[in-house]
């Protein structure tokens, strides 16, 4: 059996909250490749700092990938807690 293949989409969500000035969060739309559907069938959340990210987001926005786990593990990086 053919294993699925993910289409990644990036959506950043305004941060209203001045407390975290500075900081970016949304979500990454997962929704299988080349499916009848175009909904998402998961969202994984984003919300960070790291003025890094926005290098992650250009390599993986708009990008297929096999290994939907190995890419949840990259993203974990960018996903501080708010306190």
């Amino acid at each position: 059996m053919k294993k699925a293949r993910y289409f990644l989409n990036f959506v950043e969500e305004g941060i209203l909250n001045p407390k975290y000035y500075g900081y970016t969060g949304g979500r990454v739309e997962v929704s299988v490749a080349g499916a009848i559907s175009s909904y998402p069938i998961e969202e994984l959340r984003f919300f960070t700092k790291d003025p890094k990210f926005y290098l992650f987001r250009e390599k993986w926005d708009f990008r297929t990938v096999k290994d939907l786990d190995k890419f949840k593990k990259l993203l974990e990086k960018y996903h501080e807690t708010c306190s």
